[in-house]
Order: structure tokens, then C-alpha cells, then sequence
């Protein structure tokens, strides 16, 4: 049954990992609107592209460690 959770508990994490990827895409490219520095532009999406690497793939670790386990 804990095993059944980490799972779940993961795949939402997935999950809520893409939504706000998505949704911070759509928020730097407004916000990439009003920047005149290209290198400023350039780092927004590097840091968040950073970001939600590392969360999915924490989550697709933990979920494949509890798959496997």
C-alpha cells in the first residue's frame, strides 16, 4: 500500500511538474515581450528549463525506484 502512494504521489507530481511548465512558458514569453536583452531572455527559459528537469526527473525516479523495489 506505500508503495501504491510513493506511486501516485509521483505520477501527480508529474503531472503538476508539466501544468506549470507549461504555464510558466506561456508567462516568460509575455514577459520576454518587454526585455531588450537577448541574454536575459535567453536565461528565463534555462533556468526554468533547469528547474522542471530536475522535478521530473526526481519524479520519474522515484517513480521507477518504486516500480522496480
Amino acid at each position: 500500500m506505500v508503495y501504491f502512494l510513493l506511486i501516485l504521489a509521483s505520477i501527480v507530481g508529474i503531472a503538476l511538474s508539466v501544468f506549470y511548465l507549461r504555464k510558466n512558458i506561456i508567462r516568460i514569453k509575455e514577459k520576454n515581450k518587454n526585455e531588450p536583452k537577448a541574454y536575459k531572455r535567453g536565461l528565463n527559459y534555462v533556468f526554468t528549463g533547469l528547474w522542471y528537469g530536475y522535478l521530473l526527473i526526481f519524479f520519474a525516479g522515484l517513480t521507477i525506484n518504486n516500480l522496480f523495489f
